[in-house]
């Protein structure tokens, strides 16, 4: 190996790690679960289990679009937050970025009340993601 390819080993590897912390240290979105959604109106629950402490969340749909109709997040101290997303998202697509009330809160469930909109009746998903 000549000089000049050891130095483009080492460079290439020091970028890859700095890209690793940098994302880490960012406060990157954490999927906290998945769910699919079919063709009629449902009501699916993500429990999550642990400590959860989040100050965003959004969900961001796959597949076929989807009709929210409610979303409530429960909190470990018995609190709850009533999101009013009442919109139709399409797939590729994610809603607004949602802020919970009170700063970070330890999440113990998400309950959610939606549709799948296409006319293939066919599936999506739901992603939730959470921030720090």
């Amino acid at each position: 190996m000549t000089i000049i390819s050891k130095l483009s080993c080492v460079a290439l590897a020091a970028a890859i790690s700095m890209s690793f912390v940098s994302g880490a240290m960012a406060g990157d979105w954490v999927k906290l679960g998945a769910r699919d959604v079919s063709d009629r109106t449902e009501t699916d629950t993500l429990h999550l289990s642990g400590h959860r402490d989040y100050t965003k969340l959004k969900f961001c749909v796959k597949r076929n679009p989807v009709n929210f109709k409610d979303v409530d997040v429960y909190f470990e101290n018995g609190g709850h937050q009533d999101i009013s997303l009442r919109s139709r998202i399409n797939a590729g697509d994610c809603t607004r970025v949602i802020d919970l009330q009170g700063g970070d809160r330890d999440i113990t469930r998400i309950v959610m009340r939606y549709e799948e909109t296409s006319l293939k009746r066919a599936h999506a998903t739901v992603v939730v993601w959470g921030k720090k």
